[in-house]
């Protein structure tokens, strides 16, 4: 199993997040103390998938009602309103106090729009939308003027290290700190957590191969033995 899957976050405070005022706002949303619907955005691998998936968990607990149908199969729904008003009466039964909706990749979104939007506000206490998307202006100014659009622009190398690094102890792979980093640096540019791990997968791939990891600050190192 790949690292950034075995070692994915579990719950709202493992996530690394790109500054406090994001965290905040997240938990805010965890805690009840804002309510409403909220648009994830940002570049590929930021987390955005992961904190959706969890804040419903944290929302909404084990029983969380959350539609299954695909973005698509919703939105082209010819009695959307219907469809959402009557998952929201539904959902007021059971402990998972709301109806919870995640689309991800919301920008590509071409139809039904205009009947989802109407929906939430009709249902606006007993529906939790949350979507995802790496193109936040593509999206309808309807939708961003009604959602909190918070930014998930990605970490740098070194807020993802201490998870990286955590991975590879968790695989028996110890390197110093400043070896990872440096290796997580070749890919900093692209902000995303996939190619932080997929530095991390090659580290133990080289390591159960009994190959030689790559130079740092100009001298290969020699291969460190599993613990």
């Amino acid at each position: 199993m790949k690292t950034q899957n075995k070692y994915a976050p579990v719950n709202l405070n493992d996530v690394i997040y790109p500054s406090t005022a994001v965290a905040l706002r997240i938990k805010a949303y965890a805690a009840g103390q804002l309510e409403g619907p909220v648009m994830l955005y940002g570049p590929n691998g930021t987390g955005k998938t992961t904190v959706a998936k969890l804040l419903v968990d944290a929302i909404g607990g084990l029983n969380a009602q959350l539609e299954q149908k695909e973005m698509d199969d919703l939105l082209g729904m010819s009695k959307l309103k219907d469809h959402i008003k009557a998952s929201c009466a539904m959902a007021r039964l059971t402990t998972s106090g709301k109806y919870f909706i995640v689309l991800n990749e919301f920008d590509k979104a071409k139809k039904g729009v205009s009947d989802f939007w109407t929906a939430l506000d009709e249902c606006e206490d007993d529906v939790m939308a949350i979507i995802t998307t790496n193109n936040p202006m593509a999206i309808d100014r309807a939708i961003r003027s009604r959602f909190d659009m918070i930014d998930m622009c990605g970490v740098p190398a070194v807020q993802a290290l201490p998870r990286v690094q955590f991975a590879l102890k968790a695989e028996g792979l110890s390197l110093p700190d400043a070896q990872v980093l440096h290796y997580l640096k070749q890919v900093e540019h692209l902000m995303d957590f996939r190619k932080y791990f997929k530095k991390a997968n090659e580290l133990i791939f080289l390591r159960d191969s009994g190959l030689q990891f790559p130079a740092w600050n100009g001298a290969p190192k020699p291969l460190l033995k599993a613990i």
